[in-house]
């Protein structure tokens, strides 16, 4: 497997983007870890390719199912120069483009310990590549549960970590309470 990571934009163009949405007053002053953590759609600014070459069938099949990546994937197909034949660990070529919002929904789901290892691993390689290129995207590129501070969405939760359940009998959360506060 060989993973190939490259990014297109940089924080000028967030930055640009910034100014845009924003005003001057955040341009000089945001980095691209500010941006990131904000999660507001400056994020999406930051455009990356992804090539990764001979990874099994069923991983590439994983990663299309994120629609927020544009893929190119290599056929078997005859009439595209394929042999026609295929099983779910055949070598595929795969290949994405993605901006960094994409890249973080991807990493939330599949660095999951509940993903197929070798879909874990893919991704992880991802993940390192990035970090040689952007290491403060590479920075949140973390599972569900992390993002979520513990809190596992998962029907059928690894075990790994404590976690616990949001929407249980438990939960002391009250929509109505937290609007008020915030429109304070």
């Amino acid at each position: 497997m060989e993973i190939e990571v490259k990014k297109h934009t940089d924080i000028e163009e967030a930055r640009a983007c910034i100014e845009s949405t924003m005003g001057a007053e955040f341009v000089s002053k945001s980095t691209l870890r500010q941006i990131y953590s904000w999660e507001h759609s400056i994020t999406r600014s930051q455009l990356f390719s992804v090539q990764l070459i001979d990874i099994p069938t069923f991983v590439s099949v994983h990663l299309v199912r994120h629609v927020t990546t544009v893929p190119f994937v290599r056929s078997k197909r005859t009439d595209r120069d394929g042999d026609g034949k295929e099983d779910r660990y055949t070598p595929v070529n795969h290949r994405f483009l993605a901006n960094a919002e994409a890249l973080l929904n991807m990493a939330r789901r599949r660095l999951c310990f509940q993903a197929s290892h070798e879909t874990r691993e893919v991704v992880l390689n991802i993940k390192e590549a990035i970090r040689e290129i952007d290491p403060d995207l590479a920075h949140y590129m973390v599972p569900n549960c992390v993002y979520r501070g513990g809190i596992c969405p998962e029907p059928k939760p690894c075990g790994k970590y404590i976690i616990k359940r949001f929407g249980g009998e438990d939960d002391e959360f009250d929509m109505r309470l937290e609007c008020s506060i915030s429109y304070l």
